[in-house]
């Protein structure tokens, strides 16, 4: 059985309602056929929806969409849109990490996307690369901090030491990612939860 089959059969047995995606393409298209045409969407900060399209998909679709990165390009307030996708009708993001055992593991800065992923929007989906699949929790922690925060601090133009050096030092800058460390085992309570495992590399 492929690790791919193996986090599926996880996730499902759990109630997360993983599907699989061949490409990029066909991960956008399931995400946007789970989102109502009058529903309001919060993003988390996201490199693979951006690098499959998602981001664009739904600034063009005309919902209201509660995004820092799209605030930026528009010249929006960040922590407004942080705040507008706590109370977004679905959250979107990805995940740092997915276990073979069907856990959704992640380390943030500021707290907003692991807590949207948690409480809040009634309906999260959440849309990863097989890259982000390890086996356990400690195997997840350890690719976050060696492979997802320092290219993301790298990307952010943080003035941490491992946006300087690529290796995480377990620093206390200001500006340090590593604040809020969640491990999400079973959908939270009220919660209705869609995983999209896309079939190719996406993301840090």
């Amino acid at each position: 059985m492929s690790e791919i089959q193996m986090a599926l059969d996880a996730l499902n047995r759990k109630g997360f309602n993983a599907v699989y995606a061949a490409n990029a393409e066909q991960a956008k298209n399931i995400v946007l056929s789970l989102i109502g045409e009058n529903e309001s969407v919060g993003v988390g900060g996201s490199v693979t929806l951006d690098q499959i399209g998602l981001l664009d998909a739904l600034a063009d679709s005309g919902r209201a969409v509660y995004s820092t990165k799209l605030a930026a390009r528009r010249g929006g307030d960040k922590d407004e849109m942080r705040r507008l996708g706590m109370t977004a009708d679905v959250y979107l993001s990805s995940t740092n990490a997915l276990t073979l055992e069907g856990d959704l593991i992640n380390i943030d800065g500021t707290g907003n996307r692991v807590a949207g992923m948690i409480y809040g929007p009634k309906k999260v989906i959440i849309v990863a690369g097989r890259n982000k699949l390890t086996k356990n929790p400690h195997t997840a922690i350890a690719r976050i901090k060696k492979q997802a925060c320092p290219p993301n601090a790298q990307r952010l133009g943080l003035s941490t030491p491992c946006a300087a050096q690529g290796v995480c030092a377990d620093c206390d800058s200001p500006q340090r990612m590593c604040n809020v460390v969640v491990r999400i085992q079973w959908p939270p309570h009220g919660k209705e939860y869609h995983v999209v495992l896309v079939d190719g590399d996406f993301g840090y």
